[in-house]
C-alpha cells in the first residue's frame, strides 16, 4: 500500500552466449549432482550481500534479501558458519538475509537441520521453508525449527481463486503459521 520495497529474492539464472538464457530447471540438477551448487550456492549468498550493502550505501531500504539454499548445501555440517562467515565479511546486517530451505530437506535430517535453523537464527538470519505443504514433513517438526516464514506451495496458490479446497488449505496454513 505505500509502495516501498518489503524484500527481494536472489535467484540464480545462466545466459549461454550460444543457447540464450538456460532455465535452472536444466542446471541446478547438475550442480548438484557435482557439488558445484555448495561454491555456487555461496557465491549467490555473497552477490546478494554485495547488493544489498550498496543498495543501502544509496539510501534505499529494499528489505530482506532471500537466498535458496540446496540440499546439498544444507546437509553440509560446516554450513552455518560458513553462512555466517559470508554475511560477516560483506558487512550487511544479518537481519537482511533470508535463507529458504525446503520442506523436505527439513525431514532429511531433522536434528541436523534444528542444529543449523537455530544456529543461523541465533547469528541474526530469518529462515523460511519453501514450498510448504508438498506433504513430506510432519507437522509435529514445525514446532522445533525456528521458522520465520512458511512459503507455501504453488500447487496451492496456483487456483486458489477458483478452488476452495485449495483456498481452505492456504488458510489454514496461514492460521497456523500465525499461531
Amino acid at each position: 500500500a505505500d509502495r516501498r520495497t518489503s524484500g527481494a529474492a536472489a535467484l540464480l539464472r545462466w545466459k549461454h552466449p550460444e543457447r540464450g538464457t538456460v532455465s535452472p530447471v536444466e542446471f541446478i540438477p547438475v550442480l548438484e549432482e557435482t557439488g558445484l551448487i555448495v561454491p555456487v550456492g555461496e557465491g549467490v549468498l555473497r552477490r546478494a550481500c554485495e547488493d544489498l550493502k550498496a543498495w543501502l550505501a544509496a539510501g534505499l531500504d529494499p528489505g530482506p534479501v532471500s537466498v535458496n539454499l540446496s540440499a546439498r548445501q544444507f546437509r553440509l555440517p560446516d554450513l552455518d558458519s560458513r553462512l555466517k562467515a559470508i554475511v560477516v565479511a560483506a558487512g550487511v546486517a544479518p537481519s537482511l538475509v533470508e535463507l529458504e530451505i525446503t520442506e523436505s530437506q527439513l525431514v532429511q535430517d531433522p536434528d541436523h537441520a534444528i542444529r543449523m535453523m537455530r544456529s543461523l537464527c541465533d547469528a541474526g538470519m530469518r529462515i523460511a521453508i519453501d514450498d510448504f505443504g508438498t506433504g513430506y514433513s510432519s507437522l509435529s517438526y514445525l514446532t522445533r525449527f525456528p521458522v520465520g516464514a512458511l512459503k507455501i506451495d504453488r500447487s496451492f496458490v496456483r487456483d486458489l481463486i477458483d478452488d476452495s479446497s485449495d483456498a481452505t488449505i492456504v488458510r489454514t496454513i496461514i492460521e497456523m503459521a500465525h499461531s
